[in-house]
């Protein structure tokens, strides 16, 4: 009898099947519907009963494995490898089939290694159990497609590449402090505490708070994945700092506590409002920098913030992002919050209306079940509205967006947020109705005012989804 294929599956750093030293040996659950949630009652008197919608539960895969060594000890290896990348989770990770092009969120939440002294000497057996909260199993490829809004039909010129798509990778392990500033963090200089704030973030909920014991140079260093030498490192760091008490300020590049470079800022950033302070340095002979950091020479009591450290390998400095704007196709490489940042976005295959067509889109859900797409809005627009044409769903916010703002819209978690951190749901109008994605192909017309003194109108809609399935 002929067996299905299961192929590859990536889990973290390890691999499993083919060509793995991890055989697989059984899935369960991949295929399965999760137990329903039904809403079902009795008809009082008669046969039967009435019914409403059926959810499902979360998914629980049941995985197999085999492990096959050359020698005892590498069969050691193997199951210690195994143990550490199946350690409890804080949150879900991809759990890929990347021949099925298949991806789930989960957690293990069980473990087997049985030891049999018989037999182990070059194989070995293992079970894991994945609980996915997430039942939706999706595509590997995020997809993304674009259009400028209804403009007449005299036509215009749309852009040929939409800017904050390309690839990038944020080499901060903990760049933005959402859990702690002690993972992967540092203080930098003498006579400074520093704290975990919510009353303030940049990007997400928190951020590093410093407050000088005395006067002194100080602030945070970031931990990030070593670079070696001749590596341009671009940073970014987001910075907010009092209107008094600071003289002068710093970039740093570091490799353990020995100093690489400092970039002296030539001009102390706004007081009062988050900025941007960014600096780079290419990485000299013999040198390996595995730290980048901030400080203000400040007075005592002095109090400033920073957030959202970013460091990239690269000629450019993108805009910010970390593994937790998966709005934005970033995704951790590992350890959510203790690991670089991926973004797997590019600017190929996007869609942008023709002469006295734009405003309308077509994108495709290949799967089986409704997908949930992530709207983004640039601005300049006022009042923009999406309408998903087949469905008659839709979404309109009064707002206005200025060049340079934008607007990201979760149509799961109903999440709208303004720079794509700060809440706005008071934005939608009464009566709009979140749309999804049904199996097939559905179209989105995409209609804005144009704002006074603005050339045409630039507004950009980003819808951005996965082949989803039950």
């Amino acid at each position: 009898m002929a067996q299905q294929k299961i192929g590859r599956i990536q889990w973290g750093n390890l691999t499993f099947g083919p060509g793995s030293r991890y055989h697989v040996t059984a899935i369960e659950g991949l295929d399965d519907m999760p137990d329903i949630r039904s809403d079902d009652m009795e008809r009082p008197g008669q046969h039967g009963d009435y019914t409403g919608p059926d959810y499902t539960g979360p998914r629980i895969i049941q995985l197999g494995l085999g492990l096959r060594a050359d020698t005892p000890d590498e069969l050691r290896d193997l199951t210690l490898a195994l143990r550490a990348a199946t350690q409890p989770q804080r949150q879900p990770a991809p759990f890929q089939l990347l021949d099925q092009d298949t991806l789930v969120y989960g957690k293990v939440r069980r473990r087997s290694i049985p030891y049999d002294a018989e037999y182990l000497w070059r194989t070995g057996s293992a079970a894991l159990e994945l609980y996915c909260a997430d039942p939706y199993l999706y595509g590997l490829a995020e997809h993304s497609a674009s259009t400028t809004a209804y403009s007449p039909a005299a036509g215009r010129t749309y852009p040929l590449a939409y800017s904050g798509v390309a690839p990038a990778t944020n080499l901060v392990l903990n760049p933005s402090s959402e859990i702690d500033v002690t993972t992967d963090q540092q203080m930098y200089g003498p006579s400074i505490t520093r704290a975990r704030v919510t009353s303030d973030a940049r990007y997400g909920d928190a951020c590093v708070q410093h407050t000088h014991t005395a006067a002194s140079s100080a602030g945070t260093t970031w931990t990030i994945s070593p670079q070696a030498a001749g590596t341009v490192v671009q940073v970014g760091i987001w910075v907010k700092i009092p209107a008094t008490g600071i003289t002068s300020g710093q970039i740093t590049w570091r490799s353990g506590t020995t100093t690489l470079n400092n970039f002296v800022l030539p001009s102390l950033p706004a007081a009062g409002a988050w900025v941007r302070i960014t600096g780079s340095y290419t990485i000299g002979a013999g040198q390996t920098c595995d730290r980048i950091g901030v400080a203000f020479n400040s007075a005592i009591n002095t109090v400033w913030w920073a957030d959202a450290a970013m460091a990239v390998a690269d000629t450019a400095l993108p805009e910010y992002g970390d593994g937790s704007m998966t709005g934005y196709g970033w995704a951790w490489t590992g350890t959510p919050h203790d690991s670089t940042s991926s973004r797997t976005i590019t600017g190929t295959g996007r869609t942008y209306g023709s002469a006295g067509e734009s405003g309308r889109l077509a994108v495709t859900n290949s799967g089986s079940a409704d997908a949930y797409p992530v709207l983004r809005l640039d601005g300049p627009v006022a009042n923009p509205a999406i309408e998903q044409v087949n469905t008659g769903a839709g979404i309109t916010l009064d707002a206005t967006l200025a060049d340079g703002e934008y607007v990201v819209i979760d149509t799961r978690t109903r999440a709208v947020l303004y720079m794509g951190t700060s809440p706005r749901r008071s934005w939608v109008r009464t009566g709009s109705a979140w749309p999804t994605l049904p199996p097939g192909t559905s179209t989105f017309a995409y209609r804005g005012t144009a704002l006074p003194g603005s050339s045409g109108q630039a507004s950009l809609l980003t819808i951005t989804w996965r082949d989803t399935s039950l």
